[in-house]
């Protein structure tokens, strides 16, 4: 948001009956907001004009050398309220410059790194280890070696040039997904089974908080990967062609004047969305 720059001076001269101020602004503005304040500024009667170089942008009003303290005031107070209105008339972005704008817009708009999910993964699998044996789907090691081997594939995938590299790259997310979501429910089950009839670990209430907390960890990633995996047809889909209806609203899509540019939900965002769901024990954004 545009605005006065309060650590900056500002600049006064007189000329003749004439007083000139110059309030210099936080952030460069372009020529279509310098014209939105000026056409403001005639139809209000308020004696100031818009000024912008490549480096700064500032205000410049001009009052009567004769003027009451009351009416220096409010003219000052005038040319200041208008730079809002500049703002929400304006039709492009005021901010950063052009270049800047789309040098952020370029590094949201790349595919996502795939780290976040992989480290994310790696937890499920040391959670999956940290939970006693009778909650793993056959031997201890089948579903982590499963995990590693597809996580391994969609690495591999992403460092070489195929032709249908995203078809590959969905695939594999969707199996990543799809063991999480058995191996979850299986836990899950085989808690509220022990929960019921009595297990080794409803003995003791240490134990007992020690695999709830391990099961519900789990049960959080498992719904952060299925909102990853189905939420606009996946990361590389919501990259290549992000959807103007997307199926999980976040804040920046329902308030654009707070989204950045080419800014498109990530891994993260999708695990803080399983996290506030698993918490709330509701739908939650």
């Amino acid at each position: 948001m545009t605005a006065i720059d309060p650590r900056s001076e500002i600049n006064v001269r007189t000329h003749g009956e004439w007083v000139t101020v110059e309030m210099p602004l936080t952030q460069p503005v372009t020529e279509t907001w310098a014209r939105h304040y000026e056409r403001l500024a005639r139809a209000t009667d308020v004696p100031a004009v818009a000024h912008a170089d490549d480096r700064r942008a500032w205000i410049e009003v001009r009052l009567p050398e004769k003027s009451r303290p009351h009416q220096v005031a409010e003219t000052m107070n005038a040319a200041r309220d208008l730079i809002a209105r500049a703002d929400s008339a304006d039709e492009s972005p005021i901010g950063l410059p052009a270049e800047a704008t789309i040098r952020a817009w370029w590094a949201r708009a790349r595919p996502e790194s795939p780290w976040p999910m992989m480290v994310t993964l790696a937890v499920a699998i040391g959670v999956q280890f940290a939970l006693p044996s009778r909650f793993i789907l056959g031997p201890h090691w089948i579903v982590p070696a499963i995990l590693v081997v597809l996580a391994g594939g969609l690495v591999i995938v992403d460092h070489m040039r195929l032709t249908r590299r995203a078809l590959v790259r969905r695939v594999l997310t969707i199996a990543i997904a799809t063991v999480l979501v058995a191996n979850g429910a299986g836990v899950t089950v085989r808690l509220i089974g022990d929960l019921i009839k009595g297990g080794p670990e409803t003995n003791s209430a240490g134990d007992l908080l020690s695999v709830g907390f391990g099961v519900w960890i789990y049960v959080v990633i498992v719904f952060a990967f299925i909102y990853w995996v189905l939420d606009g047809g996946g990361a590389s889909a919501r990259a290549a062609s992000p959807s103007a209806s997307p199926d999980l609203a976040f804040p920046q899509h329902l308030n654009p004047e707070v989204r950045a540019p080419g800014w498109r939900p990530k891994f993260f965002d999708y695990l803080h969305l399983g996290f506030t769901n698993a918490t709330a024990f509701s739908p939650r954004m």
